[in-house]
């Protein structure tokens, strides 16, 4: 990519980035208002959806529990991972350091992958959620 500052969508990304990593650090999950959410589909069919233990992975990953993110949720504790990045490197490149950025390229193999991840995701979800592991 360019040398130049973060466009605005970047700095938008990184602004709603850096909300959900405060928030999953000073909310509590077990007390209200959150503990009053379910999962509408895992109330309904007793399976979790494709986002299912985000929300704690968020939570475990703000505060450096890495085993327990993991175990709520790989997606979620990735999608921290790169929340977290995103923020630092648009803070970086706004004060004016020069971060060469790959550009992104997302082919057919990256597409299909990225499902295959969804879905690995999903189904350790669903097998912690239905006590299999």
């Amino acid at each position: 990519m360019s040398d130049k500052r973060p466009s605005v969508h970047a700095i938008g990304l990184a602004a709603v980035a850096g909300a959900l990593l405060v928030a999953a650090a000073v909310l509590p999950l077990d007390a209200a208002p959150l503990s009053f959410f379910v999962c509408p589909v895992k109330a309904a069919t007793g399976w979790p959806c494709l986002f299912c233990g985000c929300t704690h992975a968020f939570a475990h990953a703000v505060r450096g529990e890495w085993a327990a993110a993991i175990g709520a949720s790989p997606l979620g504790a990735a999608l921290a991972l790169f929340c977290a990045a995103h923020l630092v490197i648009t803070a970086l490149r706004l004060c004016g350091m020069r971060i060469e950025l790959p550009e992104p390229r997302i082919g057919r193999t990256a597409r299909i992958a990225a499902l295959a991840l969804l879905a690995a995701n999903w189904a350790f979800v669903a097998a912690r959620v239905r006590g299999a592991l």
